[in-house]
């Protein structure tokens, strides 16, 4: 028998606005956690505010379908983390968030609909256990921006294709120089192109093209 931690702590920077969304999150969050009865959900869920309930639509037949969504279990809304809210000389807000028990996925889900303005977001987490084993010690982040949330964890170690060598497929365009595979829309810019593992690759057919296409190998310092 062992005990489990998630640990957090982390600092936002926000507008007043998303504050106020993340004040009603917090609230219903809780309001939801005493189990209330289902007219006591329609009412609480039509004293929000319709930018709240804009970014939360109903996905089924409670009207916080689409709230409940966001947390790995429904049954279980929580963030598992307090969060203190204090209002600077200029109108911003600082968020101070410290977690025992951090739920990353609902609140990567949460900040995500609610700060689209004070980005990038940026969290971090660690987990441990009070007994020695295996995987039982590491952590995360998410980064979200205006792409949406981007992730990392430390299993990501145990992945070796995270860290082989990636390939692309590259021609020469005598006019626009150097130019990158992709399956949807051809050859064009590096960022859109197709990455291949080396397995991948030998198992792929070069496309025909005016110039011969080639492998060519991305630098090793380029994440996956």
């Amino acid at each position: 028998m062992s005990n489990c931690y998630t640990h957090s702590c982390f600092v936002l920077h926000i507008t007043a606005a998303e504050c106020g969304l993340l004040r009603e999150a917090i609230a219903l969050a809780q309001f939801v956690e005493d189990q209330p009865g289902a007219e006591a959900i329609i009412q609480h869920w039509l004293g929000l505010s319709e930018a709240f309930r804009a970014i939360f639509p109903p996905t089924g037949e409670e009207v916080i379908s689409g709230f409940l969504a966001i947390f790995p279990d429904c049954d279980f809304p929580t963030f598992g983390t307090d969060f203190a809210l204090e209002e600077h000389d200029d109108g911003t807000i600082r968020v101070f968030a410290t977690a025992d028990q951090f739920e990353p996925d609902a609140v990567a889900a949460l900040l995500h609909r609610i700060i689209t303005q004070s980005l990038p977001v940026m969290v971090t987490w660690s987990y441990d256990s009070d007994r020695h084993q295996p995987d039982a010690f590491g952590g995360g982040g998410f980064l979200i921006d205006a792409a949406g949330i981007h992730w990392i964890g430390t299993s990501m170690v145990h992945d070796t294709v995270h860290f082989a060598p990636k390939l692309v497929i590259a021609m020469r365009d005598p006019e626009e120089g150097l130019l990158f595979w992709n399956s949807k829309d051809g050859f064009g810019t590096l960022d859109t192109a197709d990455v291949f593992t080396e397995s991948q690759a030998r198992s792929t057919d070069l496309p025909i093209a005016d110039d011969q296409p080639e492998w060519l190998a991305l630098p090793a310092c380029l994440p996956a």
